[in-house]
């Protein structure tokens, strides 16, 4: 009888496809913008909070950090066409 390695397992997330995308599109859009939104996190510790987004046990900090970036985009834009 073989035994299913627990790593190897599905599972489902409370997250659509569509919005796990638009996550990944955010964090490309912050890379392009300034390079990282968080210079003082280690790899594993984007990775920890992706897997807790994706858990749904924490919020996105992605979401956050582009929200704030967008803010900051259309704050020059409109001081700049006045």
């Amino acid at each position: 009888m073989h035994t299913a390695n627990p790593l190897q397992r599905s599972f489902t997330t409370a997250h659509t496809r569509k919005v796990i995308d638009l996550e990944i599109e955010m964090a490309e859009a912050l890379i392009e913008n300034d390079g990282t939104a968080f210079p003082d996190s280690t790899f594993e510790e984007g990775y920890i909070a992706a897997l807790k987004f994706i858990l749904n046990q924490s919020s996105s900090n992605v979401r956050e950090e582009y929200e704030y970036m967008m803010d900051e985009l259309n704050e020059k834009d409109e001081s700049e066409a006045a």
